[in-house]
């Protein structure tokens, strides 16, 4: 009798390595997280611009109509904004301010300087605050709280299986890719931004890249099977064909290069300026969409996410006037919504400027130039890859993204001459400020340009450097251990039997989230041998080589490890700034 397939697929799935799984399982979530999130952002958008504002934005060719209606009830934008910023302040600065502002950039931090933890509850957070934000009408993406979705389940995850750090950041980095390659349709282009995003000198998380585009293949099929496969806006498939062009071409990309700044400089100038208001945090973004909601009473085209407006552009159907105002509009708006506290993602608006900029260039071009044949279409797409590369500093992913998102693969010649001229017109400008030049400055990536060196130096080389290690007796309370690591500042204790042995330590990281978890306790009745997290194993000896040491840093998630000298003492514990200094000192002799 033969086996069922189900048994098949159970026998073939153990068989998978593990990191395969949890990629799969990531990529589900944030394709779930995409569908619910895309689900909620309709309803609010029937519910406040159709129906209260008799407003009706113009939809991205895959997404519906680019037909559209101007507001008839223009006054009610500041009062619905107000309110909307009020909710989602409400929710940000009550349950998780780390939520405020883009969460692709609170993803970044996570990864490179909160070894990829992020809260649970900071998923739900921004998916509602960040909702109640666009749904209201404020200027912001749906891409960043789907990547923070993504990205805070991959962390949840590996809390659950417990896993090392390392895999924790590879999960996050999942997450963001599955998060942006479902909301935009682009798998390929979701898993480079994901890898590239991190860096701003053209480094890479390569290492995770594979898991990455497994995630992210699992979220875009999710979110493709209830809206369908069509990229999110429709072209009439423009190719290149006249090198005659190039030129200007050149010319647009060093136009958007020198567009970066303005806009990264109104962004984090506008959050400063909020940010020193003497008022509640809570009412910062109120404010803020009261401030959209005064220019959008004028400007209503600046109000929203803004994809259905580069739909119009590819068309030819914008005013000049409208395109001249459009992008600068738009920084403003996306501003207010975003440098004020509130919730939402900063890549949407920046390839909405970048699309109109491209329309308004092919208006100027056409206008200077008749005998070129410049139309807008092309113009809108190689826009949309120029500003995002340059803005966020993501070639690769803000070229093939933008090619799966339009269909425009016979662009890529004109786009890659944009991007690179964007690039070196902007320098080292980027709108993601918790990006880090590279691997070298990550503190993601510590050691690993030093493993040759490490391997030859030795605990014993390192003792000169070492802390002198902490004791605690097993019988000690809790309040005598907080009063310890209080006074040394020691990351560890280590904890003594009764025969006054080494049994084991007690790390400050499992004692903070003691007490969070525990506050009902009475800290004396709790003892040292019951808050011991590790035995043993944590001991290193002198012979041991720095690499090895690092590792087991590493893998056990600890600041120091104490170190088992002869004649059974544990006198001193090795850190990671232990072996940085006998690694920066074995130069000098």
């Amino acid at each position: 009798m033969s086996p069922s397939p189900f048994i098949l697929i159970i026998f073939s799935v153990k068989k998978l390595p593990k990191l395969v799984i949890y990629s799969i399982l990531v990529g589900v979530i944030a394709g779930g997280g995409a569908l619910l999130f895309d689900l909620v952002l309709r309803w609010a958008e029937k519910l406040v611009m159709v129906g209260l504002m008799r407003f009706v934005p113009p939809k991205p060719g895959g997404e519906g109509s680019s037909a559209f209606v101007l507001p008839h009830h223009w006054y009610l934008f500041p009062l619905i904004l107000g309110l909307g910023g009020l909710v989602a302040g409400f929710l940000i600065y009550t349950f998780a301010p780390e939520t405020e502002g883009h969460g692709t950039d609170s993803a970044i931090e996570a990864f490179h300087f909160k070894k990829g933890k992020i809260r649970w509850r900071v998923p739900i957070i921004k998916t509602l605050a960040s909702a109640v934000t666009i749904g209201s009408g404020g200027s912001a993406g749906r891409e960043g709280p789907i990547a923070q979705i993504g990205a805070g389940f991959g962390s949840f995850l590996a809390d659950v299986f417990k896993l090392p750090t390392e895999l924790r950041r590879t999960l996050v980095v999942v997450g963001i890719g599955a998060g942006i390659g479902s909301i935009f349709r682009a798998p390929f282009g979701g898993a480079l931004f994901a890898v590239e995003v991190l860096y701003t000198q053209m480094d890479m998380e390569m290492e995770s890249l594979i898991p990455t585009l497994i995630g992210s293949i699992m979220g875009y099929s999710i979110f493709g099977a209830f809206h369908g496969w069509k990229p999110i806006f429709i072209t009439q498939g423009s190719r290149f064909t006249n090198p005659a062009h190039l030129l200007m071409y050149s010319a647009f990309g060093f136009f958007l290069g020198l567009m970066a700044y303005p806009y990264v400089k109104v962004f984090y100038g506008i959050r400063d300026i909020f940010r020193s208001l003497r008022i509640p945090n809570i009412f910062k973004p109120a404010l803020g969409g009261i401030l959209l909601g005064a220019m959008a009473m004028f400007f209503p085209y600046a109000a929203g996410i803004g994809y259905g407006w580069i739909q119009v552009a590819i068309a030819g159907q914008l005013a000049f006037w409208v395109m001249l105002i459009f992008p600068f509009a738009k920084m403003l708006a996306t501003s207010f919504t975003i440098s004020s506290g509130g919730s939402g993602g900063i890549f949407g608006p920046t390839i909405v400027i970048g699309g109109i900029f491209g329309a308004l260039f092919a208006h100027v071009a056409s206008a200077l130039f008749p005998s070129l044949g410049v139309s807008p279409e092309p113009l809108v797409v190689v826009g949309m890859a120029g500003y995002i590369s340059a803005v966020a500093k993501v070639p690769l992913a803000g070229l093939i993204m933008t090619m799966e998102m339009t269909g425009g693969y016979g662009l890529i010649v004109p786009a890659l001459v944009v991007i690179i001229f964007g690039l070196l017109a902007s320098g080292e400008v980027t709108i993601y400020e918790k990006q880090v030049p590279n691997k070298l400055s990550s503190p993601a990536h510590i050691g690993d340009f030093a493993v040759d060196i490490l391997e030859s130096l030795t605990v014993e080389d390192a003792l000169p450097y070492c802390g002198k290690a902490v004791w605690v007796s097993e019988g000690e309370n809790l309040e005598r251990i907080l009063d310890l690591f209080t006074r040394t500042r020691a990351d560890i204790l280590c904890v003594r039997d009764a025969r006054g042995k080494f049994s084991g330590i007690i790390s400050i990281n499992h004692v903070k989230e003691f007490v969070l978890q525990n506050r009902e306790l009475i800290f004396p009745l709790v003892l040292a041998h019951d808050l011991i997290t590790h035995g043993e194993e944590v001991l290193v000896y002198p012979r041991d080589n720095l690499k090895m040491v690092l590792q087991k840093l590493t893998k056990l998630d600890l600041g120091e490890l104490p170190i088992m000298e002869e004649g059974g003492r544990v006198e001193r514990v090795i850190s990671r700034n232990s072996i940085l200094i006998t690694y920066s000192h074995s130069f000098e002799g």
